[in-house]
């Protein structure tokens, strides 16, 4: 009897491990080694586990949503703008601008020809209230909504006011394709970039993260880039979205023509990164430090 209750207590001990899937063939031990890989254009979380050389990061992609859409807002008012307008300006414009600011009610002093800190004040919470960015410039995102712009409907080149607060800082121009360095507040290096449609949203962003090289895993094929320097993340999936050199596929080969950085037509080609030169890349890897920011206009 005693050994017919051992053979039973042994029987119901190896039934409990299989269940629990810790038997010969079950993936119990896989699992428990197993490394989520995540792929982008780009790079992964800092910290998540890694089966990869020494120095290389991965991360998801974060997908895209083409953008076709270039209907500008219809003039509304009786007056109109057709140069960005800030702390400072002066004329007729700013006597329209903040005509508009008191009509909506927004500015509660006397509109008069002076972009002055009662004006910044209105125009910020303007900017807050139809979720632009909240930056006190009224270029022409913002008087579009207003319902004044008379301005070029085409894309507006960066300037030096688009530049972000930090001492070193960079720029980028969805919509003219271009990236820019800056230092206090000045435009210092302007650069070809290959970006995504929709993403990443206009706004400051400050650098969290820079891995000198990167992975992706795009359409189930392998590529790779350098010079990752990272400061959002997708809007899609969380996926870093990050400055980087143009990827090469396992052949070594880039993935697009180098010549071809900065062409509207190539646009979308990234899942939400910057493509870069490499030359470019080196140079706002070497540029850019965690916290520095970067400004998105387009």
């Amino acid at each position: 009897m005693l050994a017919l209750a051992l053979v039973a207590v042994l029987f119901m001990a190896g039934l409990a491990k299989l269940v629990d899937g810790g038997g010969s063939g079950s993936d119990g031990a896989s699992v428990a080694s197993a490394t989520t890989v995540e792929a982008t254009d780009a790079g992964a979380d800092p910290g998540a586990a890694s089966t990869l050389a020494p120095g290389e990061v991965t991360d998801i992609v974060d997908g895209d949503q083409e953008t076709t859409s270039t209907t500008a807002p219809p003039q509304t008012a009786a007056c109109s703008i057709t140069e960005v307008l800030k702390t400072g300006s002066s004329g007729d414009q700013v006597a329209c601008l903040e005509q508009q600011l008191a009509a909506a009610g927004y500015l509660t002093a006397p509109a008069d020809t002076t972009f002055d800190a009662s004006t910044d004040t209105a125009v910020r919470a303007y900017q807050t209230a139809k979720a632009l960015e909240v930056d006190g410039i009224v270029g022409r995102q913002t008087a579009q909504a207003m319902g004044i712009w008379a301005g070029p409907l085409g894309p507006m080149p960066a300037t030096n006011d688009d530049c972000p607060s930090t001492p070193r800082g960079a720029i980028v121009d969805r919509a003219n394709q271009r990236g820019a360095l800056c230092e206090n507040g000045v435009i210092t290096y302007e650069f070809p970039i290959t970006t995504a449609w929709s993403q990443p949203d206009p706004g400051t962003y400050p650098v969290y993260a820079k891995d000198l090289n990167a992975s992706s895993t795009i359409s189930g094929s392998y590529s790779t880039m350098t010079h990752f320097v990272a400061f959002t993340r997708g809007k899609y999936q969380g996926a870093r979205i990050a400055f980087h050199s143009m990827p090469k596929d396992s052949n070594g080969n880039y993935l697009m023509p180098l010549d071809t950085l900065g062409n509207p037509d190539y646009r979308g080609q990234s899942s939400g990164c910057i493509r870069v030169h490499p030359d470019d890349a080196a140079k706002i890897w070497d540029w850019l430090g965690q916290g520095d920011e970067v400004r998105v206009i387009s």
